[in-house]
């Protein structure tokens, strides 16, 4: 039976490589000739968490930095959904010439770490399915503290960490994180009226397919070998009209990393990175068509409106995270005003003396890091100048 099992596996996967034009080895080759674009030396390895899985880790050592008189704890960068390592590409080198030890990690379930099973059915469940994940891997590294910075989902899910083991965060750094507002009370409904029959349909079944667990990524694997179209000409949209089509994107989309890639290439057609455009977009395509795993937190932890089943502006401010920054662009479609609230409530802890604040970069949106790579890096060494260790 085992053997049995075992050929109708392999078949299978033959099977899904033919219609889904994907596979690990393609994947790995699109992030390399990604990530060959950053200057300063770093190590990647497949880290083992035990159980037979791995966590995708690329890490800098910078002994300059160890020398001077600032001492860090090591930062720990974890991307959006949707996305990986390799949408650091921007940020890495000058990260790691500011501090001793960086480290970039693909979440459990994304990117080219294990995609395990995934079996969770709350939002608790799905929290836990990361954080025991990233506890184990810091394990691995003895890191006795982390400066944690998260980008939007990998923003909600440092926040879980950080709840979870205060002990182990210095500093919570939260870039346009998801999941913070809470619901208001009442919703206003749509104007029906103002709104196409067309829009209605396609509006209702995404919503359909969303409360049933399908992801934007599960779209693009559904597409077979058209997949990669889609992607490439989102990619060719975004930098034809330049920012403004964030302001059109639906928050699931941007938050399956479409915006950044096409951020991304705008900066290659600049002259800025030798890198060619369509590198990127299959880097993108082979992150979105490997088998789902880790994406499938997402319904489970937000609603179809994108708001959490347990907010995060409900449960930081009771938290015991010693220091916590958020991050914003300027045209960020994130609620910047729940980061402000969420910032207050810190701030009125019992002896929290103003350990939290909120800094706006500018020329950015929700893919900041790419939008203006360098506010986005000035903004990590105004938040962790202004709260030294």
């Amino acid at each position: 039976m085992q053997y049995f099992l075992s050929v109708m596996a392999i078949i299978w996967e033959w099977m899904r490589q033919i219609w889904i034009p994907t596979s690990s080895i393609r994947l790995a080759e699109a992030e390399r000739r990604v990530l060959s674009i950053i200057k300063f030396p770093f190590d990647q390895q497949q880290v083992p968490i035990g159980n037979g899985l791995t966590i995708n880790t690329i890490h800098t050592y910078n002994a300059e930095a160890k020398r001077s008189d600032r001492k860090r704890s090591p930062l720990v960068l974890l991307h959006g959904f949707g996305a990986g390592v390799g949408f650091w590409l921007l940020n890495l080198d000058a990260l790691a010439e500011q501090h001793e030890h960086v480290y970039a990690i693909d979440l459990l379930g994304c990117g080219r770490s294990s995609r395990p099973r995934f079996g969770a059915k709350t939002a608790q469940e799905a929290e836990q399915f990361f954080i025991d994940a990233l506890e184990r891997w810091r394990m691995q590294f003895n890191l006795d503290k982390m400066i944690l910075l998260g980008h939007s989902f990998g923003a909600y899910i440092g926040s879980c960490y950080a709840m979870a083991f205060p002990t182990r965060v210095s500093h919570l750094i939260l870039a346009s994180p998801v999941g913070v507002p809470k619901e208001p009370d009442q919703v206003e409904p749509p104007n029906r009226h103002r709104t196409s029959i067309g829009w209605r349909l396609v509006r209702d079944f995404v919503l359909f397919l969303w409360n049933r667990g399908y992801t934007p990524l599960s779209i693009v694997r559904l597409l077979g070998p058209v997949g990669p179209r889609p992607v490439t000409a989102y990619v060719t949209r975004r930098f034809l009209t330049g920012p403004a089509v964030e302001e059109e994107t639906s928050p699931a989309t941007a938050e399956a990393g479409l915006e950044t890639s096409a951020a991304l290439a705008d900066q290659i057609d600049r002259g800025r990175l030798k890198l060619p455009k369509r590198d990127v977009a299959q880097y993108l395509y082979h992150l979105c068509a490997q088998p789902g795993s880790g994406e499938f937190a997402l319904p489970r932890v937000l609603k179809s409106n994108v708001f959490a089943y347990d907010p995060l502006e409900n449960r930081l401010g009771n938290s015991e995270i010693p220091r916590v920054t958020f991050f914003y662009g300027d045209h960020d479609w994130m609620d910047t005003q729940a980061g402000r609230r969420t910032v207050k409530s810190l701030n009125e802890r019992q002896d929290a003396a103003k350990s939290a604040q909120l800094i706006v970069i500018p020329r950015a949106g929700h893919q900041m890091m790419i939008d203006n790579p360098d506010g986005f890096n000035q903004a990590i060494e105004q938040a962790l100048e202004d709260h030294q260790e």
